[in-house]
């Protein structure tokens, strides 16, 4: 659903009655529409909701007000440059972090239980999106069958050096998570 988290009738219609089909809430003014996911509080009491966020400025505010409210949320990254990395990281410490989450935030939670041993698919899988072919240039990076050039996409020239130590990042998670405890 676009264009329409402002529109707060809307939500008061949707919190209404019952019904089974989830919505998926499109955010794309983050910084602008962050405080307006209240709206969406009563309607997932009555049918499943989650929130779409593109990495664009205010997607933090977002991701925890998203959060707050219990649910689910899907990032979107496109192409990070530097300082969208730098959001994503804070967006995987929050989501590891904070015990207040409670709802998956994909890509995230996908990647942590296909490097814990959980098959989930590539990365298009996991963030609902038409997969596409994957680039020649892939060929050698660790991360090619979960990614599947996902980053490679619009711009083929794109530097995946920031996107590799994510991985690593939630690999190394991963790993932590699924080792044995010592005693």
């Amino acid at each position: 659903m676009e264009d329409l988290l402002g529109d707060p009738e809307v939500w008061a219609r949707a919190a209404q009655g019952t019904g089974q089909m989830p919505l998926d809430v499109l955010v794309d003014r983050p910084d602008r529409d962050f405080s307006a996911l209240y709206r969406l509080a009563d309607v997932r009491l009555v049918r499943p909701v989650g929130v779409t966020l593109l990495l664009v400025p205010g997607a933090l505010k977002a991701l925890r007000m998203a959060t707050s409210l219990q649910l689910p949320v899907r990032l979107l990254p496109g192409q990070p440059d530097e300082a969208a990395l730098a959001h994503l990281h804070e967006a995987l410490e929050f989501y590891l972090h904070d015990t207040r989450v409670e709802a998956p935030v994909e890509f995230f939670h996908s990647l942590l239980a296909t490097f814990a041993g959980f098959d989930r698919g590539t990365l298009w899988d996991m963030l609902e999106e038409p997969a596409r072919a994957i680039r020649e240039e892939c060929s050698a990076c660790r991360y090619r069958s979960v990614c599947a050039s996902y980053f490679k996409y619009p711009l083929h020239d794109y530097d995946c050096t920031g996107v590799v130590g994510l991985f690593g990042a939630l690999e190394s998670v991963a790993e932590e998570m699924t080792r044995e405890p010592s005693l």
